[in-house]
């Protein structure tokens, strides 16, 4: 275990030396784990405040707020972080005796080489409730402010355990209020580098940073000379956050609180802002082309805000012609704390812009003019706009126009209408997808050149979206009787002339493909129904997907068969209204539906009720928020632009589409969501990628010709290159992971390589993290050979043999990897995840370790060791695990070690003592003295003890059936010093004075906690507790009831 924390403590040493107090300049102020820091250094800040010049009053007033706020235990971590960071952005105002006001300013973000930039490790601090304690490994403080946190981990652990360590140590009851004045938290290592997020920033969204090599400003230019100076990956890290200007930067002009969620900038985001800087300046336009999925609408309102505070007389106007982004936009402007005015109707927008008074404003282009909301092309807006502009009209103030979707051909039109809308103003354009090249010239004509640019590979790289998969599905039609087709139009026909025969004929060859393919859509919907139950994020409800018709009559056909099929948790979201107007002169023989009259009675049926809007809005929440009852939404345009959800992860295609539509719907299903979501599938019925050549060519030969190359680089990659390449390195990670295993190398050698019982709890922590690796290698190697297993003969020059050897040791991995988990427990952590693994070993290597795990799935094995019959014993059940009987006592010993360790905190008093029987048992079996089948008794009989004391001991009848009055119980009876007292009731009276105190929300309120310690010292003083021992049994008491869940809330 030392060579853990020697690794880990060397790369911090490192890092704090090399990087922080060498390249960037930081002070050391020292290790300070000997004492109990506060996320305000008083003394610090009370130094950088005075030397600033600043007076007593304004100085004692500025260190309290800060201080009350950073301490304040009743509000939440977002509410007081957001307030904290309105403090340290703007400032405090005080006021000296007959002055006016004054602002004083926690940080010089003018000058930051003014400020105090100070590093500290080992930080140690208390829990919010209770006197434990924890300890970042590193602290970064501006002016004696605690502002970013570092968790560090060695090379051979995943960053990722560093990430959970900062979120658990968020949590109410361990150290939130530390974080109350984070705001960039750090994780890494020396092999992957480092991530980044802010508080309450979920795993998935940790991201890492990559310099923009285009970035010509200063602070961007150091940074990359110092990158020269080492090939460090955390380095690099830490030098482009941490940089004193950068961090600064970053604080003040790239955080955003928004519905809830504290947001930091990604990198394309940070560098969009810096390159449209200068170009605003100048009062020059461009177009900022940043990949679908990277977060368009906050480069806009941070670079708005940046607008607002730094050009003189300034206004922003953003026009887009999507609601959602719309919205979107309004409401982070209202989270940055910047009014934002939308526009109505055309003569509103004049109305607006010939005022100075709003400083920003939005606009729907289909609000424009008098025709606002009707289907109308945008010329018609532009002269019904314009052909109204009084005379004495005139846009005040200084205009940058923000142009959404600027990729669009008829954007030249929009350009003359804004510009005589708004003489002057600087436009920026913004797209999410390449540029076509017929169009290229004249976009870049009207906008000006790119500012930034960041292609889809470029995100994908940074994992800002995901990476795609594409699969081409043919489903062939014929023609069952062409001879009864033919009489049948020719009967139809009769009397038409010949010229009349070919126009129907050529609508028949339509119309054929329509009404004679309910065969061709059933097919596909079984071939979705098929995916929803195979495919393992689809089969566990965390995955969606949406299926693209090629007309609302065709949704609605796709609706019915998946009803008809059994299939109800879809719905059809498209741009059509099922009122009367629609079928008014729809219907030409009454004895047949006509294609409107069927939309219409689908809809009323699907609809049940409700208005469209409202069933659709309720649609989009489900698919989003709750996979489980809402798995498919069929679509033909509607969504397939501007529609975010996480949980989209297959698009099933079934409408011919080219350029700029296909290359927004496929991005519907990029966006990251859990670590189940790998990639996003692509399903083509419609065959729009076509004449993929070689296993190094990009699916972009048809499809995307509209595009240049370079411009769609990367977008769809061929699967098994880099499946090849990922489980080959899986397999190099797994070898050096193994080589540590002692001799002989065996499943037991194994199990307590992984599960050895921990003496301390950082020990047990590190085991965890190791499994965790192991766990994900074994994962990673697994998905990965499954994806190119059937191509590696045939176009990566592996033998047959060579195959066959790993198959089997992907076999045997997960073999090793189930006894782990078993030995651990971990099956109730990682079950989730199972099946998902299950089901790709049952598909590519073999059914039987299905069969075999199928047995310990659903139950650990302490539970299966209680419920065992005469008929089933405790041998038969441990002879499901693989290995020698010595395996099998090393997964019962390391199973009921972890049961026990994680029951402890409950009863230290009790499970402390079922502690020391299982480590007798477990050295008299090692050392010989028990045979294994009295092993097997004994510690069957001690599982029983560990999971039903309430059956197994003897305990008062008042207090055996709650877990918390057992627990009080065996607390008190080793307490001396409460003498002759009936300790069962005293037991009982502990919990039940503590129920009868119980607040909502008491874990995270000081007030409430404190009404719990007074009942316990009532009920210790009523059982005539020493008065010296009061304090220390409350607290000791108070302890115990925070980690007994009956006292929680619901």
């Amino acid at each position: 275990m030392s060579v853990v924390v020697n690794s880990e403590f060397h790369a911090q040493k490192r890092l704090i030396k090399d990087c922080l107090i060498h390249d960037l300049g930081y002070e050391y102020i020292g290790n300070l784990h000997d004492l109990y820091n506060k996320p305000v250094d008083e003394a610090r800040l009370t130094t950088y405040l005075y030397s600033r010049g600043y007076p007593k009053v304004g100085v004692v007033k500025a260190v309290k707020e800060l201080k009350d706020l950073s301490e304040d235990r009743v509000s939440s971590l977002y509410d007081l972080n957001k307030r904290i960071y309105s403090l340290l952005r703007y400032g405090i105002t005080y006021r000296e005796r007959g002055q006016k006001d004054k602002r004083l300013h926690y940080i010089d973000w003018e000058q930051p080489e003014l400020n105090h930039f100070a590093v500290a490790e080992e930080v140690t601090v208390r829990y919010t409730t209770g006197k434990k304690s924890k300890r970042p490994d590193i602290v970064l403080y501006v002016n004696g402010i605690a502002l970013g946190m570092f968790e560090l981990k060695k090379s051979c652990v995943e960053a990722s355990q560093g990430i959970r360590q900062l979120i658990t140590n968020q949590k109410p009851e361990y150290i939130s209020g530390f974080f109350t004045t984070q705001q960039l938290l750090f994780a890494g290592n020396e092999a992957q580098g480092l991530f980044y997020g802010t508080i309450e920033t979920p795993e998935k969204f940790y991201l890492q940073w990559r310099e923009d090599p285009k970035a010509s400003d200063e602070t961007s230019i150091e940074i990359r000379r110092l990158h020269d100076q080492t090939k460090n990956p955390l380095q690099h890290g830490v030098i482009s956050l941490c940089e004193k200007r950068r961090l600064l930067q970053i604080i003040h002009d790239f955080i955003i609180f928004d519905a809830g969620i504290k947001k930091v900038p990604r990198p394309n985001q940070f560098f969009a802002n810096l390159a449209a800087r200068p170009f605003i300046e100048r009062g020059e336009g461009g177009i900022i082309w940043n990949t679908q999925g990277s977060g368009k609408s906050l480069i806009m309102a941070w670079l708005a805000k940046w607008i607002i505070e730094h050009i003189d007389d300034s206004r922003v106007v953003i026009i887009t012609d999507r609601d959602e982004l719309d919205k979107q936009i309004r409401d982070l402007f209202f989270d940055i704390g910047e009014k934002i005015r939308r526009a109505t109707s055309g003569a509103d927008l004049r109305e607006i812009l010939n005022n100075p008074e709003d400083r920003v404003v939005c606009s729907l282009i289909h609000k424009y003019g008098h025709s606002a909301g009707k289907d109308s092309d945008i010329e018609a807006y532009r002269r019904e706009l314009l052909d109204s502009l009084p005379s004495d009209y005139q846009a005040k103030g200084h205009i940058v126009a923000f142009i959404d979707e600027a990729h669009r051909t008829n954007s030249g039109k929009l350009h003359e209408a804004v510009r005589q809308l708004m003489p002057g103003a600087t436009l920026i354009g913004f797209t999410g997808t390449p540029l076509l090249k017929q169009d290229k010239k004249t976009t870049l004509e009207i906008f000006g050149p790119y500012i930034h640019t960041y292609k889809f590979n470029e995100g994908v790289a940074d994992g800002v979206v995901l990476d795609l998969r594409y699969e081409a599905r043919d489903v062939d039609q014929e023609l069952s009787n062409e001879t009864k087709v033919d009489q049948w139009f020719d009967s139809r026909t009769a009397g038409l002339t010949e010229t009349a025969k070919d126009k129907l004929k050529t609508s028949w060859s339509t119309l054929n493909k329509l009404y004679s393919s309910k065969d061709r859509l059933q097919k596909i919907v079984s071939d979705v129904i098929f995916d929803m139950q195979t495919k393992p994020r689809l089969k566990q409800d965390r995955g969606t997907a949406m299926l693209v018709a090629g007309s609302i009559y065709q949704a609605c056909r796709y609706w019915e068969l998946f009803q008809m099929s059994g299939f109800k948790r879809c719905a059809v979201v498209t741009s059509y209204e099922p009122t009367d107007a629609s079928v008014r002169t729809a219907s030409t023989d009454p004895d047949q539906e006509s294609e409107d009259e069927y939309k219409k009675r689908i809809y009323e049926r699907m609809l049940d009720g409700k208005s469209v809007r409202d069933f659709e809005d309720e649609a989009k929440r489900l698919f989003k928020d709750e996979p489980t009852r809402m798995k498919l939404l069929i679509v033909v345009d509607k969504l397939l632009t501007g529609f975010d959800a996480p949980s989209a992860t297959y698009l099933y295609i079934d409408k011919s589409m080219r350029d700029h539509d296909l290359f927004q719907a496929i991005c519907r299903v990029n966006r990251p969501d859990d670590p189940s979501k790998d990639y996003g599938y692509i399903v083509d019925y419609k065959d729009l990628f076509r004449s993929v050549q070689s296993a190094f060519v990009d699916y972009t030969s048809e499809a995307f010709d509209g595009f240049a190359p370079e411009d769609v680089e990367g977008l769809i990659k061929q699967r098994a290159l880099e499946a090849t390449a990922k489980m080959e390195g899986a397999r190099d990670s797994l070898s050096q992971l193994l080589s540590e295993v002692p001799a002989p190398r065996d499943d037991a050698a194994h199990i307590q390589f992984f599960c050895e019982p921990p003496a301390a709890e950082d020990e047990a922590d590190a085991d965890s993290r190791k499994r965790a690796t192991f766990y994900g290698l074994v994962s990673a190697l697994t998905r990965s050979f499954a994806d190119c297993a059937d191509r590696l003969v045939e176009d990566f020059d592996y033998t047959a043999r060579d195959v066959e050897q790993i198959r089997a040791d992907v076999n045997n991995y997960n073999q090793l990897k189930d006894a782990v988990m078993l030995a651990a427990q971990d099956w109730i952590d990682l079950r989730s995840y199972q099946e998902d693994m299950r089901f790709i070993l049952d598909t590519y290597v073999t059914a039987q370790d299905s069969t075999l795990i199928s047995k310990l799935d659903d139950t650990p094995l302490v539970e299966l060791l209680l419920n065992n019959t005469s008929t089933t014993p405790v041998d038969s059940i441990v002879n499901t695990v693989t290995g020698d009987d010595n395996a099998k006592a090393e997964i019962i010993d390391a199973n009921l070690t972890s049961e026990i360790i994680r029951k402890m905190p409950i009863n230290k008093a009790y499970f402390g003592k079922m502690s020391e029987l299982l480590k007798r048992i477990i050295d008299e079996r090692r050392l010989g003295a028990l045979s294994y089948a009295e092993y097997l008794r004994q510690v069957t009989e001690l599982a029983r003890r560990v999971h039903n004391p309430e059956e197994t001991e003897n305990y008062p009848a008042q207090i055996k059936d709650t877990q918390a009055g057992r627990a009080f119980y065996d607390f008190v009876c080793d307490q001396d010093s409460l003498g002759e007292a009936n300790l069962g009731d005293l037991a009982f009276d502990l919990h039940y004075g503590i129920l009868e105190s119980l607040e909502a929300g008491w874990l995270a309120n000081r007030q409430k906690q404190q009404r719990i310690k007074r009942a316990i010292a009532v009920t210790l003083r009523e059982y005539r507790c020493p008065a010296d021992q009061i304090d220390i049994l409350v607290d000791l008491v108070y302890e115990m009831a925070t980690r007994q869940e009956e006292y929680f809330d619901d």
